[in-house]
């Protein structure tokens, strides 16, 4: 059944270009929000750090002497210098290289020079520790921080519904995900949200944007693609929305169905090795037993976007590194792109290998994807605010109308492959944390 809502009116572009918008952004959106901030194999050990960010504010992950895991402002509490310099490492302390303050892992203030010769008696040294994250928690590995003291845990915030896709499709792996040494960074002249609107719900750009790589599919003889049917040898696509009381909008895309994508996985596997293809023969049958007794039966979900800036992607395929990437703002027209790979702990080393390689063919800087989405920001934003061009809102139409979900036996709301629901979810609820009144 259909009904026709109220046309929801979007706010002007200046959302994506006024710093005074921005500002608040980075109080009401990332301050209350679950951020992404690392994966335990990246700090197995005490000691061990990463340095990320949240929103605009540098932090570093470091698990402490007992091994609890612990989210620091980089920033000492004397002048405000940052304490670590590294992207990552093994460290005892962190010391400020401007006056000396020294930090333990656990951030306590465990050094001042001069302390006993200038400072007063009462300096209250136990009160300058640096400033950790409130809330720390995490889910099969991806740990996650709050600057927010109270609010939802961290499995509500993602909602059973988005857990249901991830641990199906991308946290099924009974030994786990590991995350591959470094990171992929490169800067995208554009506002963060439409890079974490695009990932959570836009299809209807790929034919358009990537018509290169369709051609390149094409020559290669890859399986069709369509957004409707099951015809043998054809790949069925929806879009996913999760939207609750208790939690954000996330979405995602690309929910296949049909025999193309098993296929073409046992294909690739039989090329690497007879080791690589058991391998592949047995994650189709785990996640088989995951679907149960659902009448449908999704092959898997390939890109999607967990509120506000997460986006993750290659979860299509099993010879394609699962991505998760972090939308960093850096001002209202610049992103900081952070790209980690993941693989499959219980894959073979040729299939780790493989899923390397794909991820960066396709999904980086580099790649034969995101060159093309790259260029398209920044076309965008060299006419998002000129004289005439700021004056007219952008377009969320298409799909209009609230839709009751396609498959009623899965979790969240499956909707037609070609859709900006999830567009339009993810800029009610902005409006609404930014206190606009929409």
């Amino acid at each position: 059944m259909t009904t026709t809502a109220k046309r929801f009116t979007m706010p002007g572009t200046e959302i994506y270009w006024d710093p005074e918008i921005y500002a608040r952004e980075m109080q009401v959106v990332f301050g209350s929000a679950w951020l992404f901030v690392g994966h335990e194999t990246s700090v197995p050990r005490p000691g061990d750090f990463l340095s990320n960010y949240m929103g605009n504010d540098p932090v570093i992950l470091v698990r402490d002497r007992s091994g609890k895991l612990h989210v620091f402002l980089n920033r000492c509490r004397h002048r405000g210098n940052k304490v670590c310099l590294y992207d990552s490492g093994e460290a005892k302390s962190f010391r400020c290289a401007y006056h000396g303050w020294t930090y333990g892992l656990g951030g306590e203030l465990a050094a001042v020079p001069l302390l006993d010769k200038a400072y007063p008696a009462d300096f209250p040294r136990d009160q300058l520790g640096l400033v950790a994250a409130p809330r720390v928690a995490s889910y099969h590995g991806m740990i996650f921080a709050s600057w927010a003291a109270d609010g939802p845990s961290l499995e509500d915030y993602l909602g059973a519904d988005l857990r249901w896709y991830l641990e199906t499709f991308a946290f099924d792996d009974p030994a786990g995900l590991e995350v591959l040494p470094g990171r992929h960074r490169y800067v995208i002249p554009a506002n963060w949200k439409l890079l974490a609107e695009n990932f959570g719900g836009d299809m209807y750009h790929f034919n358009s944007t990537h018509a290169s790589l369709l051609m390149l599919g094409r020559a290669g003889q890859a399986d069709r693609i369509r957004t409707s049917g099951n015809d043998a040898g054809e790949v069925e696509y929806h879009s996913l929305e999760f939207v609750g009381d208790d939690h954000p909008p996330h979405g995602a895309l690309q929910l296949s169905f049909g025999d193309g994508p098993d296929e073409n996985d046992r294909r690739q596997a039989a090329r690497l090795s007879p080791a690589a293809l058991a391998w592949v023969h047995e994650r189709q049958a785990r996640r088989r037993r995951l679907l149960g007794d659902r009448k449908s039966r999704p092959t898997a979900i390939h890109t999607g976007t967990i509120w506000p800036n997460l986006s993750f992607n290659g979860l299509g395929t099993a010879i394609y590194a699962r991505t998760f990437v972090q939308w960093h703002p850096r001002g209202p027209e610049e992103i900081d792109v952070w790209q980690w790979a993941f693989v499959e702990r219980s894959a073979p080393r040729e299939v780790k290998e493989a899923m390397a390689f794909t991820l960066t063919q396709r999904q980086a800087a580099a790649g034969m994807v995101a060159p093309d989405d790259v260029d398209n920001f920044q076309r965008m934003r060299d006419v998002l605010h000129t004289a005439k061009a700021g004056t007219l809102a952008f377009n969320y139409d298409l799909g209009g109308g609230e839709t009751a979900s396609l498959m009623p036996d899965l979790p969240g709301t499956v909707l037609p492959a070609m859709t900006e629901r999830y567009h339009r979810s993810f800029y009610r609820y902005w409006t609404k944390l930014m206190g606009y009144g929409r």
